[in-house]
């Protein structure tokens, strides 16, 4: 587990004006782990969830490029619903066949799942 210290210059760029959010974090919290032993992976993964449900109550949100395999839960935490209504039209604009979905998806409005605001597939 680590903090990784923001501020500064990080925070001088509004946050509607780009994608990354949480612009006024002080500390990123990160919870991660290593291993070689496909053996261990249910046990490792566990524990990093289990550290991350830890202090996620005293958590304001998540920072993009430390998302997982948390799923549309994590895409709520991470962007305001605004933010995610935007990065959904930008989506079905430049790639409606999701050809870039590795990494931190976000699905073009056809696609969106049942539990995604209603404001979203507009």
């Amino acid at each position: 587990m680590s903090l990784q210290a923001y501020g500064g210059a990080i925070a001088d760029v509004p946050d509607e004006a780009a994608a990354f959010s949480q612009r006024g974090t002080l500390f990123e919290f990160v919870a991660a782990t290593r291993w070689t032993d496909p053996a261990e992976d249910r046990t490792r993964a566990e524990a990093v969830r289990t550290a991350a449900a830890a202090i996620a109550p005293h958590a304001s949100g998540m920072y993009a490029n430390i998302v997982n395999d948390e799923g549309s839960e994590a895409l709520r935490r991470t962007y305001s619903d605004a933010k995610l209504a935007r990065l959904v039209a930008l989506k079905d604009e430049y790639d409606p066949s999701n050809v870039f979905r590795l990494n931190h998806n976000i699905l073009p409005s056809r696609d969106l799942p049942a539990q995604v605001p209603a404001d979203l597939d507009a």
